[in-house]
């Protein structure tokens, strides 16, 4: 049977093609799918039922000139009444969802102009649904009136320093714009897919919502008052796609994660590329070898662990990603996105041990493919990589261009100069530029260290694979990790572990790493702010994304090597006393 994921002529005339193949085999199956139209995506906080043609027109590239001439309208408004500084940003948001079992889609659509002003060292802001003239005046001038308002408070000064003015257009460099490929072909490739799985013997985590398929244009349109006017448009492709065994009587025997579809700055290539037809037959024998392996309940005590390239992205973007955001470690986000176990931050940088001397962990936003790449960020800064832990030691902080002057002595001291990381970015016009997260490197180890080699060293301990964090404090600093856990027992594989999680300690933990893996066990996970309703609502319940007053959340990626780690408290909250 041809694979359609395998070949860039992928259309619907072919799909329909294939389903003469697999018609008698299908027929065999009692499971009846349901093939929805286009003509249930809903678009809009109103739910309204979009037909196909709505949803290509909403999918279209806006035109930037006018936009750009609003948003620097809005500039020269504010700027004329004396400020410090302004800048204009004009967004659009297009998202578009799909559920692999069925089809059924939605739409999304979101516009909006926000206008910031500094006056005598305070902000202010002013933002809006509306993209017009007028109202890019009447926003330029409440912003200004909010600043001037503010900074009747304590005398406070602002330093941007100097930022080479940022021109031109940037857009993630994709190799099919998926909003180009028709509601229906998308729904076509993802029920044919679903169909090969069932022939093959594997199903989809049938609670329908956590498989899914999402795409995202992000345009925006910046103009300030020091000269920059650009246009950028990143683009988000990929999703979620769970497979799982069951028995003859329903009974789940393993579930497993497709990985090469997750989110990633990449466009409907995302979806060409991944061969998921291909990769059943594996897939079905991995779910069967797990379904075979004894299962116990996780028994609580100290363990070292062997923790793989996505647990330990977790525990990046979760611990030190979140701990070296400065306002978080200056206290400025307390009573928002919360605080920092690093809190001295001038005192600390260049100086604290917050890892084992063997990591390093690297920033930047630049990398191809992952979720914060960008060439300019929302205050025009075109970022540079840069290095937050080096050989265990803090080195540095993510930064604004207000924030880099707050760690001038210490880049004075060290010879570097002061200039923000890049780091500034707004879920969207609706929203103020705040420190965000880039993406981060967890670097190899430069021997070819595997994950086998890593347990075969272990006596008794545990292995942990795709782990999340379930829950963490307001700092980043304890927490409890969750995954697929596995024991180990004299360097050798044994049970699966039921109802385990582990309690850790963020600067205990990063400072018990034993050994980190080569480049092979690198993995790559994205932490999309376009997460599906259910998970996304999941999320928010435990504080683990976001930012700012109100909330803000952004997308960035995170690529981590696998590592081991010494020992670590096992609880198991569904054992009986």
């Amino acid at each position: 049977m041809t694979n359609p994921s395998s070949y860039s002529g992928w259309t619907r005339r072919r799909w329909l093609t294939q389903q003469g193949l697999l018609a008698t085999a299908f027929a065999l199956r009692s499971h009846r799918l349901r093939n929805g139209p286009a003509s249930h995506a809903r678009g809009g906080a109103h739910g309204k039922i979009l037909s196909t043609a709505q949803l290509a027109a909403r999918a279209t590239r806006l035109d930037p000139v006018p936009w750009q001439a609003l948003a620097q309208h809005a500039v020269d408004v504010a700027h004329a009444a004396g400020v410090q500084y302004v800048d204009a940003r004009l967004t659009r948001v297009v998202v578009h969802r799909y559920n692999f079992r069925g089809g059924i889609g939605s739409a999304d659509e979101r516009v909006g102009i926000g206008v910031r002003a500094l006056v005598g060292g305070y902000w202010g802001f002013s933002a809006s649904a509306v993209v017009t003239h007028d109202e890019a005046v009447r926003l330029g001038q409440d912003a200004v009136a909010q600043a001037r308002e503010n900074a009747k408070g304590t005398p406070w000064t602002v330093e941007l320093g100097h930022v080479p003015p940022a021109m031109g257009h940037w857009a993630t460099p994709v190799r099919i714009d998926p909003f180009t490929i028709s509601f229906e072909e998308k729904e076509d490739l993802f029920n044919y897919w679903y169909q090969c799985a069932l022939v093959a013997g594997v199903d989809y985590v049938r609670d329908g919502t956590t498989s899914w398929a999402c795409f995202v244009r992000h345009e925006r349109v910046v103009a300030t008052s020091e000269g920059a006017l650009f246009t950028q448009t990143v683009y988000e492709s990929g999703g979620a796609l769970h497979c799982v065994l069951y028995n003859a009587q329903g009974g789940e025997l393993a579930r497993q994660d497709v990985h090469n579809v997750s989110m990633a700055g990449v466009g409907w290539e995302r979806f060409l590329d991944a061969k998921i037809p291909e990769q059943y037959p594996q897939i079905k024998e991995e779910l069967k070898q797990k379904g075979a392996i004894l299962s116990k309940p996780a028994p609580i005590g100290q363990y070292p662990l062997v923790c793989d390239g996505a647990t330990m992205a977790a525990l990046v973007q979760e611990t030190l990603g979140l701990a070296t955001q400065l306002d978080r470690a200056l206290g400025y986000e307390a009573n928002a996105g919360g605080t920092s176990f690093i809190d001295d931050p001038l005192a600390q940088v260049g100086h604290l041990s917050v890892a084992a001397p063997m990591v390093t962990l690297t920033a930047n936003r630049s990398t191809p493919m992952d979720l914060a790449t960008i060439q300019w960020d929302d205050e025009g800064v075109a970022p540079q990589p840069f290095t937050l832990v080096k050989n265990g030691v803090l080195t540095d902080f993510q930064t604004t261009r207000e924030q880099a002057a707050w760690l001038a002595p210490y880049y004075q001291r060290t010879g570097r100069p002061v200039q923000s990381h890049g780091c500034a970015a707004a879920e969207d016009a609706h929203g103020i530029p705040l420190q965000m997260m880039p993406n981060f490197v967890l670097e190899p180890s430069p021997a070819a260290i595997g994950v086998a080699d890593m347990v075969s060293d272990i006596t008794e301990g545990i292995l942990v694979e795709d782990g999340t964090i379930l829950q963490r404090d307001s700092q980043a600093r304890t927490g409890v990790l969750t995954g697929t856990l596995r024991q180990i027992r004299n360097g050798r594989l044994g049970a699966y572990l039921q109802g385990g999680a582990i309690l850790y300690n963020a600067p205990e933990l990063w400072t018990h790493v034993r050994a980190v893996g080569g480049a092979a066990t690198q993995q790559v996970c994205g932490y999309s702010r376009y997460l599906n309703d259910p998970d996304m609502l999941w999320f928010l319940l435990h504080g683990l994304l976001g930012k700012g007053e109100p909330l803000q959340r952004t997308s960035n990626s995170v690529r981590a090597v696998a590592a081991t780690i010494a020992k670590q408290a096992l609880i198991n909250p569904l054992r009986k006393a």
